[in-house]
Formats: C-alpha cells, structure tokens, sequence
C-alpha cells in the first residue's frame, strides 16, 4: 500500500509542477507558489480534522514546518526553471536530487531493502536522469540545459531535504504535519516575493490555475504523508513519489510538443521496470 500511495502522489506532484510550471511563464513563479500555497493550506485545513484519530502534536507540527520551509523554497526555485528554461530537464534533475538524498538517509538510519529492491533503485536513479537528456535544439540550448540542471538541482536538495523531514512525523499527527508545512513555507515564500518586488498573489486567468496547482500538490502532499505512515521503508517510499517527472515530461510531450528523444523514452521504460522491481522487492 506504501508504494502504491507513493506512486499516486508522483502523478499528482507530476502534474501539479507541469501546470505550475505553465502558471510560471505567465506569472511571477513565487506569486504563483504563494497563491498555491494558500489553496494548499484552505484544502489541508479542510481535511486534517477528518484525516484520522490523531491531533497536531507539537514536534510533528514543528517536523511539519521545518519541511516546509525547505520544500517550500525548493518549490520556486524548480518553478523559475520551469519558466525559463526546459520543462523536460529541470524537473527530472530536481527529482533526481530529491530521491538520491533520502535513500542515503534511509541506508544511515539502518534500512536495508532486499536485494531485487536495490536493483529497482539502481534503474530508477538513472532513469530520472535519462528521462531528463534534452535531445538537440537552437544554439542556445547546451546554456539553457546547463541552467536547468543546475536549478533543478539545487531544488532537488531541498525536495530531498522536505521529504526527510516530513518522514520524521508520527503515525498518530495524521496530516497535520503538512498544516505546519505550509504555515512555514508561506512566510518564507512571502519575503522572497517582497524582497523581489512581485506582488504576493497572482491574480486574473493565472489565478484559478496557480490555485488548481496548490490544490493539486496538497492532495500529492497527503498521499506522500500517507505513504509514509504506513508500514514501508522510508528510501523507496520517497523514491517512488520522486519519480513524478515522468508525467511532467509526457505532458510536456501532449501539451507543449517538447519532443522526446530515444534516451527519454528508454528512461521512461527503465523506471517503470524500475518500479516494478521495488515494488515486488
């Protein structure tokens, strides 16, 4: 169940980022993650009181916001790349970050996967990347992948960061863990906005997208939370939710007409074998 909860919050986060990433080229990306930030938090507010037995405790509530905070900057960062450079390298760069982080925590902290899992793993990390191999564009293409990998990078840290922290919360705080997440994420968020002189909420058509995206990502939010409360390994839970570029990617395909080369296609290919593997590891 761990695993099949991981792999629906990689659709969701998938698609979120691809309609974000779209809201971004229209808007400022951090108006665009402030706004789906508050989506985020009316939908979480909404639901954690029905979300189980549990109540806010204090540390996981501070778990929750410590998240927050690095997956909230994660988050603009990755939109900005989005916006400015290719959809189809950025986001699997991120991803790849975000899994490698926290299967390195997992192996620290004592979990060890069977051996047809760690063979999962070793398809899956390289096919992140392999999903992510531009094929040939303008002259300005080599700089503008550069840009991409090194943004989706640095927003793959702190994604791999968010979901080490987030892990840390109990069984019993339920959801609200990532109530205290976006209480963070907003203030920090809020300042970047202010300090870059944008406005803090987008506003006109851009408005129901980037709230479309919050509420998005929070249902991806609580299906990663959800999966981690149940019984699994940490590693490849956080493995298999990092696999959303795939569906940023395809839809980048239907949606923008970015076309996928050969080396994509077959990282698509490697990582649901990839899957596959874990799954039945």
């Amino acid at each position: 169940m761990a695993l099949f909860l991981a792999s629906l919050s990689a659709l969701a986060f998938g698609g979120a980022d691809f309609v974000g990433g779209l809201a971004s080229r229209r808007a400022p990306a951090v108006s665009v993650v402030v706004t789906a930030h508050l989506a985020g938090l009316a939908v979480v507010l909404a639901v954690a009181p029905w979300w189980g037995q549990g109540g806010p405790g204090i540390p996981d509530f501070l778990w929750g916001a410590a998240a927050g905070a690095t997956g909230g900057g994660g988050l603009v960062i990755l939109y900005h790349a989005m916006a400015t450079t290719r959809f189809s390298v950025s986001a699997p760069a991120a991803a790849l970050l975000g899994a490698a982080l926290p299967v390195v925590f997992g192996v620290a902290i004592g979990e060890r996967p069977a051996t047809l899992a760690w063979v999962g793993v070793a398809m899956a990390l390289p096919a992140i990347l392999l999903i992510g191999m531009a094929g040939d564009g303008d002259e300005d293409a080599p700089g503008t992948v550069r840009r991409a990998v090194v943004l989706g990078s640095l927003a793959g840290v702190l994604f791999g960061l968010f979901g080490i922290l987030i892990s840390r919360t109990g069984d019993a705080s339920g959801i609200w863990p990532l109530v205290g997440a976006r209480m963070a994420s907003l203030p920090v968020i809020g300042a970047v906005a202010l300090v870059r002189g944008h406005r803090l909420l987008v506003s006109g058509p851009v408005l129901g997208v980037a709230l479309t995206v919050g509420a998005a990502d929070m249902v991806a939010n609580i299906l990663l939370l959800a999966a981690l409360h149940e019984p699994g390994l940490v590693s490849l839970v956080l493995l298999v939710s990092s696999l959303y570029p795939a569906g940023t990617v395809v839809l980048a395909r239907m949606v923008l007409d970015e076309r996928l080369n050969r080396i994509q296609l077959g990282g698509l290919a490697l990582a649901g074998i990839g899957l596959g593997l874990i799954a039945v590891g």
